[in-house]
């Protein structure tokens, strides 16, 4: 079966400007054709369908969330919900995301297996949600606080401790491997600027994923957690708070992306009133507002690779609502509208090395991709709320009434 759309306005993911009466051709799972309506001629047998006023989008790709949390006020009361319970909420959750047109996405740590559980229950059919890039448990030195999200983290100190750790992760199936270099700042005990592993540490990580050709994304919100990072060889920073000159100068040289999750501290301070979320929370957020808008300017107008990272499922940060991450890039100036939908797109594919399959729209990709009732170059705001259609590969997602 050809489908065609036509009439809308489309917006590849490759940078460029959008096509307008562009025409979007699928068979089966794949994209047939992407481009000018007057450069295809549509076979007779093909169904068309009208999407005159509309635009068109390649699915959203967002490279840091958390599955199995629900975006509770004080992420600790999660460790109060029943396990089994958990994972169909996590399983509902996920349904929500791919419905808001997030077709993608890769989970940066859960407790009790839950995302291996749960994207094994989408791969088989028994549930809908997002295509589901898993890493199992975060590697983490013994650190205050980490107890704060229990059974999250693998804690394991030394060389030979975090080979061990890698392997077990890889082992349980992940995709990619998630390693704090840094504090944190959403428990008690985390100071975000403070170094955690060595760097002897983190290479044994790198080395140890990239033996099954895996990807190492490192928390680091500090300077030297970045550099160490950096020079270990990991392919994402998350976060890149406190990125200085030469952070920067090694994410050029080495082809690293950066994942801000810069929404995630919006939601907590626009309910810092609510007295809901604790206060070192809120008083951390404080501190750190301001300094990660500017690192965040700072490294995409150096031409760092800015990929969309929600930190989903964190503070009143719920799923379904990723995009906001990419709207916020544009209230806040770092980017135009087309640059964030590429911050979304292309660029988050590339980050998690799936750009050969997905990201763009253009022949022989993979036919993920959502029509937008808006103008998204004047705004982003429609990919909250308007949001019409979604294909997974090549198949419609029934959306929310």
């Amino acid at each position: 079966m050809i489908t065609v759309f036509k009439g809308a306005a489309l917006i590849d993911g490759r940078g460029g400007t959008p096509i307008k009466n562009a025409l979007l051709v699928i068979k089966d799972e794949s994209i047939i054709y992407a481009g000018d309506a007057n450069n295809y001629n549509i076979p007779e047998e093909a169904q068309v369908v009208d999407l005159e006023g509309r635009s068109i989008i390649p699915g959203l790709i967002d490279c840091h969330i958390h599955m199995d949390l629900h975006g509770m006020a004080d992420t600790n009361d999660e460790n109060y919900v029943e396990e089994k319970l958990r994972s169909i909420r996590t399983a509902y959750n996920m349904e929500l995301t791919l419905k808001h047109g997030i077709t993608t996405i890769r989970n940066a740590g859960s407790v009790h297996q839950i995302d291996f559980a749960v994207k094994n229950a989408v791969e088989s059919g028994w549930c809908r949600g997002p295509r589901i890039f898993t890493s199992g448990q975060i590697i983490s030195m013994t650190a205050s606080g980490n107890d704060y999200f229990k059974g999250m983290y693998r804690e394991a100190d030394g060389v030979d401790e975090v080979r061990k750790a890698t392997r077990e992760q890889i082992k349980a199936g992940a995709d990619f491997i998630k390693v704090m270099a840094t504090g944190a700042y959403m428990n008690p005990g985390g100071i975000p600027g403070a170094v955690q592993y060595n760097l002897d540490e983190l290479k044994v990580i790198v080395e140890e994923a990239d033996k099954l050709g895996l990807r190492v994304a490192a928390h680091a919100h500090g300077t030297q957690g970045i550099i160490n990072a950096a020079l270990a060889g990991v392919k994402t920073i998350e976060h890149g708070s406190f990125i200085d000159e030469r952070g920067i100068e090694l994410m050029l040289e080495k082809d690293i992306y950066l994942v801000p999750t810069f929404v995630a501290g919006y939601h907590i301070l626009e309910h810092a009133q609510s007295h809901e979320v604790p206060d070192f929370m809120i008083q951390k957020n404080v501190d750190m507002r301001k300094i990660r808008g500017s690192s965040i300017r700072k490294a995409f107008e150096a031409g760092i690779k800015v990929a969309l990272g929600s930190d989903a499922g964190t503070s009143y940060n719920l799923h379904g609502l990723n995009a906001m991450e990419l709207i916020l890039y544009v209230k806040e100036g770092f980017m135009t509208p087309l640059e964030a939908i590429c911050s979304g797109t292309r660029i988050a594919a590339e980050a998690i090395g799936i750009e050969d399959r997905v990201g763009t729209l253009e022949k022989g990709k993979i036919a993920d991709f959502v029509v937008v009732n808006g103008d998204l170059v004047k705004s982003l705001d429609s990919l909250l709320d308007k949001i019409e259609i979604v294909y997974k590969e090549g198949k419609s997602v029934p959306l929310l009434n």
